[in-house]
């Protein structure tokens, strides 16, 4: 009998240290290729933008990383949002955000998810519109280095968030259509 409330004491202790843990991003930074890219297809043609609602399709996908609890990814706002702030320091930083004109972006983030396995990954699917376009649609699945224990591979999960987001901006200001959502 006392053997096993030992064990269960010991199996109740061992939960509570493995228990479950948030792991979280670190804020934005922009990207040079961004910055540069948006400067050579808006600046040139002097327009400025601003942007309107960013919003998550309900289902959308849940960020719980193996054993060890949720990624945060966006603390204190949701990833759309965390999506347009980016965009907003993208456009801001080459000189072609103005929150009075007439051209507005606005976006949907259809689909967010992500593998903390061989071959890790996160997958962004987002469709971006303006008032002068009706848009279009991108994917951005971007990888990334995984590890074999929990913590480290959820670890590596939300440090490669930035990163994936500045691989779906560039996606987003690459595609041929874009200049449809600046010029209509």
């Amino acid at each position: 009998m006392k053997k096993l409330a030992a064990l269960s004491l010991l199996s109740a202790l061992l939960f509570v240290i493995a228990g479950c843990e948030t792991t979280s991003t670190r804020p934005y930074t922009s990207s040079t290729k961004n910055v540069v890219m948006v400067q050579n297809k808006i600046k040139a043609s002097y327009e400025k933008i601003k942007l309107g609602e960013f919003k998550q399709a309900e289902n959308s996908g849940s960020l719980l990383c193996r054993l060890n609890g949720p990624v945060d990814v966006s603390p204190g706002k949701s990833q759309a949002e965390f999506i347009k702030e980016a965009f907003q320091t993208e456009l801001f930083l080459a000189q072609v955000y103005d929150p009075t004109s007439d051209i507005e972006l606005s976006g949907t983030l259809n689909s967010i998810k992500f593998s903390s396995v061989s071959p890790a990954y996160w997958t962004l699917n987002f469709t971006i519109s303006s008032n002068k376009s009706a848009g279009y649609t991108v994917e951005t699945v971007y990888p990334f280095k995984t590890s074999f224990s929990a913590f480290g591979a959820c670890r590596n999960v939300a440090e490669a968030f930035t990163p994936a987001v500045q691989a779906l901006i560039s996606e987003i200001l690459g595609n041929p259509n874009f200049s449809e959502l600046v010029e209509g």
